[in-house]
């Protein structure tokens, strides 16, 4: 593949950068959904970031998404015009990959999930990129260390895990790989944490990671019960986001457990779990949809029918939704209390004494 590949999309052999070490120039691989919104998340307090695709269309589309997407942040966190020029005068276009990151400090890769493509291209970025740079992918499901094995320094090289929209939501994914060292690790965390994200660092190399298992269980069970004719999509979705996922910026999963009690969550679970689907392959109802077409925004019509909705007005009403949530987040971020062993467990001056009494587990 040719250094004008399109991306659509998404010290070598030392420790690598130190803790304190301060990530200043970024590149990012790839100017589509993910790409550019990573960008804008990055980009300021003194960061420099240029976003490649050879596709010059990509980068003036990217161009526009990006100043939509920054200033839609510095209307949400108050600031004035100044600041949204001084943030998208930090970021460069290039549809050269060998001069975009040849002075970075870190390159996020963010080209289409592809494996063969990903590959090919993390190949030439660590060719043309500093022998210190970090190099990270963004793949949602790859596995980091068969994808370092394209590589001739996999300890510079680790997972950054983004969720759409990269820009507003929170958490970012840090996946080591089997060779990936220390240094990396701490110095993405940091810059992470400076540009206002939640890292969370994924110790071990699972397909999907943390989030996209936990979120690919709940869509199996989702696209089962429509198929099943259980409910409709909009009374699925609505009940998604107004019981459990109303409480999970506050509670999460096991902080939830505690406050219902373990103890029915387990009889709850022990009710279920043999109830509940374990399809290996996505469900009809969704290839179906895929099969014809029906991608969802970018085609017109998914699940829902958008042929007839302004989705640039719609964008902009879900990022200000997700902002306000945002808040929400940002006020309840606290750390849980300290987990207890089995053997000695925490006190509990306010547990009920029967544990009837326990909240259930709906």
């Amino acid at each position: 593949m040719s250094d004008d590949t399109p991306t659509d999309e998404a010290d070598s052999a030392d420790d690598g950068a130190t803790e304190s070490e301060r990530i200043e120039r970024i590149a990012v691989v790839g100017a589509g959904t993910m790409g550019h919104g990573i960008a804008a998340a990055l980009a300021g307090d003194g960061r420099s970031v240029t976003v490649y695709d050879v596709d010059e269309d990509a980068l003036n589309a990217a161009r526009e998404a990006i100043e939509d997407a920054v200033a839609t942040l510095v209307e949400h966190e108050g600031h004035d015009l100044e600041d949204a020029a001084r943030v998208l005068g930090s970021i460069a276009y290039d549809s050269t990959l060998s001069t975009a990151v040849a002075d970075a400090d870190l390159v996020i890769e963010a080209v289409p999930e592809d494996e063969s493509i990903k590959r090919d291209v993390l190949g030439r970025i660590e060719r043309a990129a500093p022998p210190h740079a970090v190099i990270a992918t963004n793949t949602s499901s790859f596995s980091i260390t068969r994808l370092a094995d394209t590589l001739d320094r996999p300890d510079r090289f680790l997972g950054t895990h983004w969720f759409h929209p990269p820009h507003i939501v929170p958490v970012v994914e840090i996946v080591r790989g089997e060779a990936t060292a220390d240094g990396p690790v701490r110095a993405v965390e940091t810059l992470l944490e400076d540009a206002g994200k939640t890292p969370v660092v994924v110790e071990k190399d699972v397909p999907g990671f943390i989030g996209n298992r936990i979120q690919s269980a709940m869509a199996r069970e989702a696209w089962a019960l429509l198929e099943e004719g259980v409910a409709s999509a909009e009374d699925i979705d609505k009940a998604v986001k107004g019981t459990f996922g109303f409480r999970l910026p506050a509670l999460g999963v096991f902080e939830k457990g505690d406050h219902s009690g373990l103890d029915i969550h387990a009889k709850v679970l022990d009710e279920l779990l043999g109830e509940i689907n374990r399809d290996t392959s996505p469900s009809a109802a969704l290839t179906d949809l895929v099969e014809n077409g029906r991608y969802g925004v970018k085609t017109g019509r998914g699940v829902y029918d958008w042929s007839e909705v302004d989705v640039p007005a719609a964008t902009e009403d879900r990022d200000r939704q997700l902002l306000s949530l945002l808040s929400v987040y940002e006020e309840r971020e606290r750390p849980a209390p300290r987990t207890g062993s089995a053997d000695h467990p925490a006190d509990d001056p306010t547990a009920p004494d029967d544990p009837d009494e326990t909240p259930d587990d709906r």
